[in-house]
């Protein structure tokens, strides 16, 4: 999909939205999502491939085939949990530097477990990825993988584009809201009970099911893939490509660049 499907959605329809999901999940974000990520690093990539009879992998891998990198590319990996995209990053171009950043202690401790074992290195920062602790114009790419359903994008998204070089690629990829309203309906059925049997399989802590019903409610107020197209051109990014998977955008693919060209000022929610 290029721009051309995109649906319109104005800077103050962006702030009304980022506006809403704070109202709605504010608590949810900052007193209970810390504390399902202390609990779910021991089995986060066996435990999605589960609630998702095994498309996540075929996500993951969708989603590195997006990513053009040029040799010897500084990469981000924002919201980086284990560090899966940075190891498979690694294991395919030895050459790129990858740093990780995510709010999570436990959920990086288990990422540089993770990297240590497949012999690659990722550096590692443990911080709020709302007020990025680089330099700008930092990084050749970024990369932002299922996490920004439990993120305020206004501020998150100026801050990935200020660390970007000129000309820089972002890569990003989640579950997002699908277009059809038949297809939403069974999706979040689905999520609601992927969800479910998967605390159940593996245990998970009391936080970790008081969340259940949070994760089916954050995709019904998040964006589609048109909608989230926009929302990069707001802030500011260029050139953006979307490739959805399946079920009608239930999970799509953006690439997005920041202009070459410094005069080109960024639109809503930019710094």
């Amino acid at each position: 999909m290029s721009m051309t499907e995109s649906t319109a959605m104005t800077a103050a329809g962006f702030e009304q939205r980022e506006h809403r999901r704070r109202s709605l999940f504010s608590h949810t974000w900052e007193a209970l999502i810390p504390d399902v990520f202390k609990d779910v690093p021991r089995y986060y990539r066996v435990g999605n491939v589960v609630a998702s009879f095994g498309l996540w992998e075929v996500w993951v891998w969708q989603f590195l085939g997006t990513m053009d990198l040029p040799a010897g590319a500084k990469v981000l990996d924002v919201c980086a949990g284990t560090n899966d995209i940075g190891i498979r990053l690694l294991r395919r171009r030895p050459d790129l530097a990858v740093t990780a950043i995510d709010r999570s202690r436990e959920m990086q401790e288990e990422g540089q477990r993770r990297a240590r074992s497949y012999g690659v290195h990722i550096d590692s920062v443990v911080d709020d990825v709302h007020a990025l602790p680089f330099p700008d114009a930092s990084f050749d790419a970024v990369t932002l993988q299922a996490a920004s359903r439990h993120l305020q994008l206004d501020k998150v998204l100026p801050e990935i584009r200020r660390v970007l070089k000129p000309g820089g690629t972002f890569y990003h990829c989640d579950m997002l809201k699908p277009k059809s309203r038949l297809v939403e309906r069974f999706y979040l059925m689905f999520l609601h009970f992927s969800v479910a049997w998967t605390a159940v399989i593996f245990r998970s802590t009391a936080t970790s099911r008081q969340c259940r019903d949070y994760f089916k409610h954050a995709i019904a107020n998040f964006y589609t893939a048109e909608e989230l197209s926009e929302v990069f051109r707001l802030v500011g990014f260029t050139d953006i490509r979307c490739k959805k998977s399946i079920w009608g955008g239930m999970v799509a693919f953006h690439a997005s660049h920041k202009p070459a060209d410094q005069s080109e000022a960024p639109a809503a929610g930019a710094r």
